[in-house]
């Protein structure tokens, strides 16, 4: 369906993603056009999600003001490997599809004011159904909890209708969120293990250097990552074989995007070198003025305290920013124990929506 040439659009589909959004003609759609592929789903017509929608998504996050680790422009592109992201600017609200295995479903609720979001949102159903073999298919990840409130309610005042419909709100793995000056201080009984670790490895490893991350430390970066991939399966921890695998090789995947667009996705990042080798790295930005957001931590498996230690100082790049999100734990225990160590502030929530499935469709 790529490629199609004979879509038709409504005059009011493509509009602008500014403050204050006027419809557009099909004329003035095919000069917004970024690029000559797009996704056909019935008379709609959905745009590759590339850098040439950035400004598109960062003004409409911005004028949201979610400061979730999934409303950020470079964690949706390092992860849409496993899935092709389309979008489309549908009632002045920014609306991103991804296209895998599983169907056209969206990756964020419809970005935008929440009067134009209740409309937008009913053309995005319509896109996945005429799209998908089965309604059961469509669904939206990653919502921020208070989209709920926008939505209107069955007759148990709780459960979300969606074009008079009734949808199911899962509940799915949330953000780790801290305050910016606890991570720099580690001050307090909670963090003397955290402060131990970090004077273990500056005695162990005085000639240490940290330094920012650049295009010359891509390839030591890869090599590091499969390291770590080999390490961590050598550590299966109890659970779903299957699962894990599955959850590491994308990780890895997504690490190793992250580090080819470093330098195009202008994201902030630390090397950390032991006698000349590359032993870590991190990734981050900024989600909002106040929030920071963690976008990637890696380091050799086996150097006590490497982990603490560029994770501390990373902190302090974000010192102006009140809060730094950790982003969530990928459903790994391991990683969850890690995150709660910490002692976040607060949790970024966020559910899944989908269509109930009837028995009978069991």
């Amino acid at each position: 369906m790529l490629n199609a040439v004979n879509a038709v659009m409504d005059a009011h589909f493509l509009t602008p993603a500014g403050a204050n959004p006027q419809p557009v003609g099909l004329d003035t759609a095919r000069r917004l056009e970024p690029q000559a592929r797009y996704l056909v789903s019935g008379k709609y017509r959905l745009f590759p999600f590339d850098k040439s929608a950035k400004p598109y998504f960062d003004d409409a996050v911005a004028r949201l003001g979610v400061a979730l680790s999934d409303y950020s422009f470079a964690n949706n592109v390092i992860w849409l490997y496993q899935a092709s992201g389309f979008y489309q600017i549908i009632e002045g609200c920014f609306c991103l599809f991804g296209l895998s295995g599983n169907g056209l479903t969206m990756l964020l609720p419809p970005l935008g004011e929440a009067y134009r979001q209740k409309r937008a949102l009913k053309i995005c159903i319509r896109i996945m159904d005429q799209y998908n073999p089965s309604p059961y298919q469509a669904r939206l990840d990653f919502v921020y909890k208070d989209f709920l409130q926008i939505l209107d309610k069955d007759t148990d005042g709780v459960t979300p209708l969606i074009n008079g419909e009734p949808w199911h709100v899962e509940v799915t793995n949330p953000d780790y969120i801290y305050r910016t000056s606890d991570l720099i201080e580690l001050r307090g009984n909670a963090f003397k293990t955290k402060r131990n670790e970090i004077n273990q490895f500056r005695r162990a490893y005085p000639n240490h250097q940290l330094v920012p991350f650049s295009r010359d430390h891509h390839e030591a970066a890869r090599s590091l990552v499969n390291t770590w991939t080999e390490n961590r399966i050598r550590a299966l921890p109890e659970g779903s074989l299957e699962d894990f695998l599955y959850n590491l090789e994308l990780e890895r995947k997504a690490i190793n995007r992250t580090i080819a667009l470093y330098e195009e996705l202008g994201l902030e990042g630390l090397s950390l070198f032991i006698d000349g080798v590359l032993e870590g790295f991190t990734f981050g930005e900024r989600l909002t003025s106040d929030v920071a957001n963690v976008l990637i931590e890696k380091t050799n498996f086996h150097i006590q305290g490497a982990a603490q230690y560029l994770f501390r100082e990373f902190t302090k790049v974000f010192s102006q920013s009140t809060y730094i999100n950790v982003g969530d734990d990928l459903g790994f225990e391991n990683l969850r124990r890690v995150k709660m160590s910490y002692r976040p502030a607060m949790f970024g929530e966020k559910v899944i929506l989908h269509r109930r499935v009837p028995t009978e469709a069991c």
